[in-house]
C-alpha cells in the first residue's frame, strides 16, 4: 500500500509510483508519444474531486484562480484530472467548443451548477423495482447522457479534444483523465476474468486515446458520463462499442471512479510520471480541489441509532442496517442512502490526502482545499437553488478565511 512507502528514500518513492501506475491502470505500458515537457521547470497538476451538485465547490475555486491570474486554466496547469462531478468539470476546462474554440471557462461551469442541476439529475420514473434514481436517458432528450453530449459535442473524441487544445493560443495543458472502474465489458459472464478487461481502475486519458485510438479514443462525453456514474444515483455506465450513440472505443461497462478514488490525486502524480511529463517528485506541483467534506458522515453511530427496534444494537448488522438502513452518523444525522456508501466515498477521498501529504517529505509539493460542510449541505443530489448558494458561499468564505494561506500560496506558484 502507498502508506508504506519509505519518504526517506526519494528513489524507491518513484519506483513505487512508477509500479502504481504501470500495474494498475488499464492503460500501461506503452511508449510516451505527443507529450511534452512543461513550459516550466514543473509539471503542475490540478485534480477535482467527486461530489455530484457539490462539484460547484472546486469550480468556484477555479474561478478565483482564474480571476486572480487573469488566465484560464488551459493556461495555468499541464495537468487536468477528476473523479465524477470533478471529471465533468475536467472534461469542460479542457475540450474545445465548436462555437468558440476553446474550452469552458470556470465561471461557465459554476452556472451550469447553478442552473442545469435538474437537467442532470432528472429523477427516473421507474417501471421495474430498485432501478437507480436518475435517468442516463429518458428516450426523450433528457437525463444526464444527452446533457454531456451537448456539453461537450455528441462526437468529439478524447483525441481530437487533445489536439485542438495544442493550436488554443497560450494552452498549456498536455494531459487530461478521469476515473473509473470497470464492472463489465461484454455485458456478459467472464470464466476467467481479466483485470484492466473485465475489471479493475480505468482511466480515460488523452495519452492513452493517441496512442492507442482503437481501444481508449472515446468521445469527451463518455469519459463525463463513466466517471459520474455513482452507484444507485445514475445506471451503470455503458460506453464504446460502437452502438450510437457511443464512440467505436472498446466496449465497456463502468461506474462512477469515487468507488476507488474519490480524490484523483494521486493518479495526477502517476500519470505525470508514466506519461513523461515529470521523473521525480520535485517536479510536481499538485492542486487538490475537494467538494468539501462533512465529517459526521464519515462514521457512525454504532448505539445511538434510533432503529435498533429493527436492527441489532453494538454494530451487529448485516446487509441491510449497512446498505440501505438510515442509521445514524456520527453527529446523530441519518446516512440517507445507506452508511456504507458514505463511509466508502470518504475514506477513499481521506487515504489519498494522507498519501500525498507524506509525500512532501520526498519532495513533492501538494496543495488541497476542502472546506468543511454541515449535514444539510452535504448531499449530492440537493439541487435546491438555496443549497446551491449555500455551496457557493461556503466556497467564498472558505478561500477569505481558512484557506487563504494556501491560496495564496497556489497563486504564488501559479504564477
Amino acid at each position: 500500500m502507498l502508506w508504506t512507502i519509505n519518504i526517506k528514500n526519494t528513489q524507491k518513492t518513484l519506483v513505487f509510483l512508477s509500479v502504481f501506475a504501470l500495474s494498475i491502470c488499464s492503460t500501461a505500458g506503452r511508449t510516451a508519444q505527443d507529450i511534452t515537457k512543461p513550459q516550466t521547470g514543473k509539471t503542475i497538476i490540478l485534480a477535482i474531486d467527486g461530489g455530484g451538485i457539490k462539484g460547484v465547490i472546486p469550480a468556484i475555486f477555479i474561478q478565483h484562480i482564474e480571476s486572480s491570474l487573469r488566465k484560464p486554466s488551459y493556461q495555468l496547469f499541464d495537468v487536468i484530472g477528476g473523479t465524477s462531478t470533478g471529471g465533468i468539470i475536467s472534461a469542460a476546462l479542457t475540450t474545445p467548443r465548436k462555437t468558440t474554440g476553446h474550452p469552458y471557462a470556470a465561471e461557465e461551469i459554476v452556472n451550469i451548477y447553478r442552473h442545469d442541476g435538474d437537467k442532470i439529475f432528472l429523477a427516473q420514473d421507474c417501471k421495474v423495482e430498485l432501478c437507480a434514481t436518475y435517468y442516463a436517458d429518458n428516450g426523450s432528450g433528457g437525463g444526464v447522457e444527452p446533457y454531456l453530449q451537448k456539453m461537450y459535442g455528441p462526437t468529439v473524441t478524447l483525441a481530437s479534444s487533445r489536439d485542438k487544445m495544442q493550436s488554443v493560443p497560450g494552452n498549456r495543458v498536455k494531459h487530461m483523465f478521469t476515473t473509473s472502474y470497470i464492472v463489465n465489458n461484454s455485458q456478459d459472464k467472464a470464466s476467467k476474468p481479466v483485470r484492466a478487461q473485465n475489471f479493475g481502475p480505468y482511466l480515460f486519458n488523452w495519452f492513452d486515446a493517441v496512442n492507442n485510438p482503437v481501444a481508449d479514443n472515446y468521445y469527451a462525453w463518455e469519459a463525463a458520463r463513466a466517471t459520474s456514474a455513482a452507484p444507485t444515483y445514475f445506471p451503470i455506465a455503458n460506453v464504446g462499442g460502437e452502438i450510437l450513440p457511443r464512440s467505436a472505443a472498446a466496449n465497456k461497462w463502468v461506474v462512477d471512479g469515487g468507488t476507488m478514488s474519490n480524490n484523483p490525486a494521486i493518479w495526477g502524480v502517476t500519470e505525470a510520471l508514466r506519461t513523461g511529463m515529470a521523473s521525480r517528485l520535485e517536479d510536481i506541483i499538485v492542486i487538490s480541489l475537494g467538494t468539501g467534506i462533512y465529517k459526521g458522515g464519515a462514521g457512525v453511530g454504532i448505539n445511538s441509532n434510533a432503529v435498533t427496534d429493527i436492527v441489532p444494537v453494538g454494530g451487529n448488522w448485516s446487509t441491510t442496517p449497512w446498505m440501505v438502513e438510515k442509521l445514524d452518523d456520527l453527529e446523530g444525522a441519518d446516512h440517507n442512502r445507506g452508511v456504507l456508501m458514505s463511509i466508502v466515498l470518504d475514506a477513499v477521498q481521506t487515504v489519498t490526502n494522507s498519501q500525498l501529504t507524506a509525500l512532501k517529505q520526498a519532495g513533492l509539493k501538494y496543495y488541497r482545499l476542502e472546506p468543511e460542510l454541515t449535514y444539510a449541505q452535504s448531499h449530492m443530489d440537493n439541487i435546491h437553488p438555496r443549497n446551491i448558494q449555500s455551496l457557493i458561499a461556503t466556497a467564498n468564505a472558505y478561500i477569505k478565511g481558512e484557506g487563504a494561506e494556501i491560496f495564496k500560496a497556489i497563486l504564488n506558484d501559479l504564477q
